[in-house]
């Protein structure tokens, strides 16, 4: 395929992200795939690069978030899929591509004050609106996925764990006994306080003086924000002595780092993934690790892990990873290199293409949590017949419109019935029928092709069914309207297996209704009690029906039978029927289509601003 990859933010190639990004292009190349990369001015790789005055990182995010959507959209016929290495740093307002948008962490909610204000409510608020428009989302570990559906609220099946990798080089031989390897290492940028350098210092400062002298503790990794305060607590270390910062290591020089390392320490506050974690356990070095975030998951039973809020945690699992014996060692090193084997930089690459070639358009689009099928009125016909002849249990069908909504669903300061809600969202066919459905579907991308109303099905579904030998039958609506209609719908004699007009009551149980169905053996009930009465209806007594397909209908029988007249289609096209609705009967539709149009358009806020994902 031929992919455009966002490397932005790159970290000068001085962080994990960067690993990220050098590993997955790497393979994405080696499986055959033709690259071109989008590169930060002087990142340090080749590539196209965003302008100069996106060096600033305030403005690299407003470039990204509302410049580059346009930038791909004119170039999208040169590309298969769009993939973002970075999303939880960088994301885009649309994307005009199938796109892969890649979370590491969302560290900002768990640590306070890990940056200023400003970009603490960026990555809050604002990112995670925008990044949720991705086609598919990615967690590098499901701690992260647990967090993207508890903070992002993501529903659990729009995230896919592709798990980090291993380095192929980066599987060495265990340091022999007595060759030299006793230092206690960590690798990280220094950051405060979210790496938990303080922390770690204080504990081995706390180790027997003889015990931290045999392993001198190793700090590696450049600079970050507030290093000057990790750099000051060392100082003042009664072990500052064997305390040695080195710096940013370059690759080049870390075989020789490893080689001195005899034990591997990760006191991390939080990680969406841990890279240098699996990367000791390759080198059989054993490790010790907070048991929070992700490094509890990546640890498994290898790391003795510790709590990393606790001082005296951390010093006690020093303790005993550097007191083991010599036979504990080995065995602890031994599940270290077979846990690392569910690790691979190719399965993740490989999982990213996956999810660009299977960015086909969904069949449905969640509105307020319910399932609408994108179809057209010829498809929805041919998918209820389909269901009318080979379901085994009752099909719920649903025709949503702004009533429904107003009725159902909830959102401060409306109220709503959970009830009817309930029975939308589990569904088993939904179509828009309102034209207020569709433009909503199609400002939160997840276009509706076309308005499908139930006026319009109801009477294709009955020659349908005449012309498969099917029967219908009707429960509710007027006796005379329902004769007229099946009068005025040719080709459909013989159609109807029964009619009943029995006053429905929600709050009795009425089971002669349900047995009067079953014995007529129809294969589509058509309900015609209006909304919510009818849906209320259909869900309360769908486990006692023998018939395939169950559809709430309201007063459709009336606009066929021409008692009722529909605005004409110029009119429906323009989504605005409900005003020649209320033209019509003025008395009974006005406060009702006022309330409902009110109280959709505050739904409909809150959904584009991120509500209603699960």
């Amino acid at each position: 395929m031929r992919l455009l990859v966002s490397t932005i933010p790159y970290d000068k190639g001085k962080s994990g992200i960067s690993v990220y990004v050098r590993e997955v292009l790497r393979e994405l190349k080696a499986q055959g795939h033709e690259l071109t990369l989008l590169c930060e001015p002087d990142g340090g790789l080749d590539g196209i690069f965003a302008p100069r005055w996106t060096k600033r990182p305030a403005l690299s995010m407003l470039w990204h978030l509302l410049v580059l959507p346009f930038w791909i959209w004119r170039r999208r016929r040169d590309f298969d899929g769009f993939v973002i290495c970075a999303a939880n740093r960088r994301v885009c307002a649309w994307y005009p591509l199938p796109t892969t948008a890649t979370v590491h962490d969302l560290a900002n909610f768990h640590i306070p004050g890990k940056y200023s204000r400003s970009r603490m409510f960026y990555l809050a608020h604002v990112l995670p609106f925008f990044a949720k428009r991705a086609q598919r989302l990615v967690a590098v570990s499901e701690a992260t996925k647990t967090d993207m559906v508890k903070f992002w609220h993501c529903r659990e099946d729009e995230v896919t764990v592709l798990y980090n990798g291993l380095t192929e080089d980066v599987g060495e031989s265990a340091p022999a006994p007595g060759s030299g390897a006793s230092t206690v290492l960590y690798i990280s940028r220094i950051e405060h306080p979210g790496k938990n350098h303080l922390r770690l210092i204080e504990a081995y400062s706390r180790l027997p003086r003889a015990l931290a002298e045999a392993h001198p503790l190793v700090i590696a990794g450049a600079d970050w924000k507030d290093a000057e305060v990790v750099h000051e607590a060392a100082a003042k270390s009664p072990y500052a002595d064997l305390i040695r910062f080195t710096g940013f290591v370059a690759g080049s020089d870390m075989p020789r780092l490893w080689s001195e390392a005899g034990f591997y320490v990760f006191p991390s506050l939080f990680e969406g993934f841990g890279l240098s974690l699996i990367e000791a356990m390759a080198k059989g070095i054993p490790c010790a690790c907070s048991n929070n975030g992700s490094l509890g998951e990546i640890a498994g039973d290898v790391a003795v892990t510790f709590d990393p809020e606790s001082v005296e945690a951390i010093a006690a699992a020093l303790e005993t990873l550097l007191g083991e014996s010599a036979e504990a060692r080995a065995a602890r090193v031994a599940r270290g290199r077979e846990h690392i084997k569910r690790f691979s930089w190719a399965d993740h690459a490989a999982g990213l293409a996956r999810l660009i070639e299977g960015c086909a358009p969904s069949k449905v689009s969640r509105l307020f949590g319910i399932p609408v099928a994108r179809v057209t009125e010829t498809e929805a016909v041919d998918h209820i017949i389909g269901l009318a002849k080979t379901r085994k249990t009752p099909a719920f069908v649903a025709t949503l419109n702004v009533d429904f909504v107003a009725n159902a669903v909830s959102g401060w300061p409306f109220g709503g019935n959970d009830e009817l809600w309930g029975y939308l969202r589990n569904a088993d066919f939904v179509t828009a029928d309102g034209m207020p459905i569709v433009v909503l579907s199609r400002i939160l991308r997840r276009g509706l092709p076309e308005r499908v109303t139930g006026a319009d099905m109801v009477p294709a579904i009955c020659r349908r069914c005449a012309e498969e030998g099917l029967k219908v039958y009707v429960l509710g609506g007027s006796r005379d309207a329902v004769d007229e209609a099946f009068r005025k719908l040719g080709g459909a004699e013989g159609l109807l297996a029964g009619y009943d007009d029995a006053f429905v009551k929600l709050d009795e149980d009425q089971p002669e209704i349900v047995e009067r169905i079953n014995a007529a053996k129809p294969a589509v009930l058509f309900v015609a009690l209006g909304n919510p009465k009818q849906e209320l209806w259909m869900g309360r007594n769908a486990s006692r029906l023998e018939v395939p397909v169950m559809i709430g209908i309201g007063g459709t029988f009336n606009f066929i039978a021409g008692r009722v007249k529909r605005a004409p289609k110029w009119v429906q096209r323009t989504g605005v029927e409900w005003i020649y609705r209320i033209i019509q009967e003025p008395g009974r539709l006005w406060k009702r289509y006022a309330y409902g149009l009110v109280k959709f358009s505050w739904l409909s806020l809150i959904h584009v601003f991120g509500g209603f994902r699960k």
